[in-house]
């Protein structure tokens, strides 16, 4: 075996090894990528380039721990062994625009994450009302806006 053919087996593998680690960053299979950069070289590198990455770097929706439809405020505050209840208290809509919030539509479907401004626009555009429940992470419990403090407020233009 010479030297040329030494070389280039060498840089096939190269390339077959960093298409491999490109792949795994990717979310992709990197023992397959690891041939199709063996076999195809630099073709196959480019490709994997040209796809798109298979992580999603939003949280999945699974890994949001949003409480259940059927708990209550007063149970879940009531029944918890770690804080001292005293008696429920009315949840205010927080300005933090960096808090995701959801919500259950008409069909019992949990809507979010949403950010504030696209909540108001959902209560603007009739797909909530004071009787949707919401939820946000400041939150116990999934509350009626009609219970919050400040729902009312969603709807006033100059309250972001």
């Amino acid at each position: 075996m010479n030297y040329s053919s030494f070389a280039v087996l060498l840089f096939w593998t190269t390339i077959g090894c960093l298409t491999a680690y490109i792949a795994k960053q990717r979310g992709r299979n990197p023992v397959i990528w690891f041939f199709i950069g063996l076999f195809f070289s630099l073709f196959g590198l480019i490709l994997l380039l040209l796809l798109p990455s298979k992580i999603n770097l939003q949280p999945k929706q699974e890994d949001i721990k949003v409480p259940d439809i059927k708990t209550t405020h007063s149970e879940s505050a009531a029944l918890s062994d770690d804080s001292m209840y005293s008696g429920p208290s009315m949840p205010r809509i927080s300005r933090d625009t960096s808090l995701d919030w959801y919500f259950i539509d008409n069909t019992s479907k949990i809507i979010g994450p949403l950010k504030l401004s696209e909540l108001r626009k959902a209560l603007i555009e009739n797909k909530m009302d004071q009787k949707t429940y919401i939820w946000c992470e400041e939150f116990l419990d999934w509350t009626l806006i009609s219970d919050l403090q400040n729902g009312a407020s969603l709807l006033d233009p100059d309250f972001l």
